[in-house]
């Protein structure tokens, strides 16, 4: 048997989402920060399903992913098939570790799970990934990420019933789970204003013509020299090109480094990450590679070379080195933000509110009171502004407080170390559900300011009888007619489709 001991709030995290498919939930978003152990947890879960004779399936986007998710289910003594190319099939065996891409290929030859798992979730909009769902219906499906939201802010709502939280980031350095961190941040003048945006992050072919200076690559290896110098690093560049660029010219005054991407060829890409394990290679330049899951506790530092518009790459990228080293028990890891990330995101460790709700509000913390706050909107002299709810400060509306409503001025060549707060003083839910009542979307329209139509508008995709068209109408000041006319055309529209009705 296996001797990994579950952390109490690995355990907790588990009986909440087991509580939740208990309730009939049965797609639930399991949210837990980096290092925070999520494949240790699922892999749990999956065990007890297994020992009461329950098939499941873990997927995955990238292929390092089944590699260390087998060998962690190999440590907790699952016996496991893997579904993915170069792998033989074992789809007998009741527990599968997939691709997602091949998963979705050969949908017709596996059986049917009781149990789907899906790992980075906030990829489940992607149509390969709905394929899967939309193939085991009945399955109960769980989902973790570290960040449940797509590009563009849009939540995971249309896919998931509840979500289950755990610790944040800052408990769980204080627990030990996560290593402290320094944040320096580059002073390099880089205009974006002219890059275009391609599915909701600048352009890469656009970035790279800017990034690929030889004064930007030559400060960011003064960068590493100056403050991680002989550090583990990952860099992250902007593509495959830059990344050959950034580690040339570390080679060049004689770190070593090396680049490697999704088109290495798997012995010499495995042989250069094992190398970066071993300290061989200091280096290891990349085009967003080693983000999501790459687990390497030796990493010190991160070297932040790609400006991104998004929350999610921008976590992943900035928390790669804060994984605890057993060998390095005093680790304080090092981001150097080479392309302001930071006046973008904030820190990666601030606290988020994360919500199945639509249209969600950015939580930021204060530049003047330092409190971490859900701005609230009032009219000053005739105009929209955010004002802090604690001490008054306000700042322009739709600008990020973290910066004072401003965008901070850079000169090249320079870096500066940033303040960073570990304390953690913001309760939240462990649990959250999806609205779904007209009660929960009043409460919604009410704090966001929206007009009573769009509580009955979201109401109604839930309403299953004439008499909730009727409480939808009482919660929004319509009358009887109003219910009748919408409570037929939710008839007429579900003739159409031949869908039963739950009446």
């Amino acid at each position: 048997m296996s001797d990994i001991i579950l952390r109490p709030y690995q355990q907790k995290f588990i009986d909440d989402i087991r509580a939740e498919f208990n309730l009939n939930h049965k797609r639930v978003v399991g949210v837990a920060p980096c290092g925070s152990g999520k494949t240790i947890m699922t892999g749990w879960m999956i065990r007890e399903s297994l020992n009461r004779g329950k098939r499941s399936i873990f997927f995955v986007h990238r292929h390092e992913l089944i590699e260390q998710t087998a060998d962690t289910f190999t440590r907790l003594d699952i016996p496991h098939g893997i579904i993915s190319s170069g792998f033989r099939s074992q789809y007998d065996l009741p527990v599968q570790i997939a691709s997602v891409q091949t998963l979705a290929k050969r949908l017709d030859k596996i059986p049917a799970p009781h149990f789907l798992i899906c790992d980075e979730c906030h990829h489940i909009l992607a149509n390969t990934y709905r394929k899967i769902l939309d193939k085991f219906p009945n399955a109960y499906l769980l989902g973790v990420t570290a960040t449940p939201q797509r590009m563009g802010g849009k939540t995971l709502n249309d896919v998931f019933d509840s979500m289950v939280q755990s610790l944040s980031v800052n408990q769980l350095i204080k627990l030990g789970n996560l290593s402290t961190f320094k944040y320096f941040a580059a002073d390099l003048d880089i205009d974006l204003t002219r890059v275009h945006i391609v599915g909701g992050d600048y352009d890469s072919d656009q970035l790279q013509s800017i990034m690929n200076n030889k004064k930007i690559t030559g400060d960011i290896v003064n960068h590493y020299i100056n403050f991680a110098n002989d550090k583990s690093a990952i860099c992250y560049c902007v593509n495959v090109k830059h990344s050959k660029s950034v580690a040339d010219a570390f080679i060049s005054i004689g770190i070593s480094a090396a680049h490697v991407d999704g088109d290495t060829p798997k012995i010499i890409r495995a042989k250069l990450v094992e190398d970066f394990r071993q300290g061989n290679i200091k280096v290891l330049c990349n085009a967003e590679l080693f983000g999501e899951g790459f687990d390497v506790p030796k990493c010190q530092a991160v070297i932040l070379a790609r400006p991104t518009q998004s929350l999610t790459l921008f976590i992943q990228q900035a928390m790669r080195a804060m994984r605890p080293d057993p060998d390095d028990p005093d680790k304080v890891a090092v981001i150097i933000d080479c392309v302001q990330n930071y006046s973008r995101h904030g820190m990666p460790n601030d606290f988020r509110a994360w919500s199945l709700d639509p249209n969600i509000e950015k939580i930021f913390r204060c530049p003047d009171c330092d409190e971490v706050i859900v701005p609230i909107v009032k009219k000053v002299d005739g105009k929209l502004r955010k004002q802090c709810p604690h001490c008054g400060c306000i700042f322009p509306l739709g600008k990020n407080p973290e910066s004072g409503g401003r965008q901070a001025k850079y000169r090249l060549g320079e870096l500066e170390e940033l303040a960073v707060s570990f304390d953690d003083y913001i309760s939240y839910d462990s649990v959250i559900r999806k609205p779904t009542t007209p009660e929960d979307f009043l409460r919604i329209a009410e704090e966001k300011k929206y007009k009573r139509g769009w509580v009955a508008f979201r109401a109604l995709e839930f309403a299953n009888s004439y008499d909730d068209c009727l409480h939808i109408a009482d919660i929004c000041g319509y009358n009887k007619g109003w219910a009748w006319h919408k409570w037929n055309e939710i008839i007429s529209a579900h003739v159409l489709l031949n869908a039963p009705l739950m009446c």
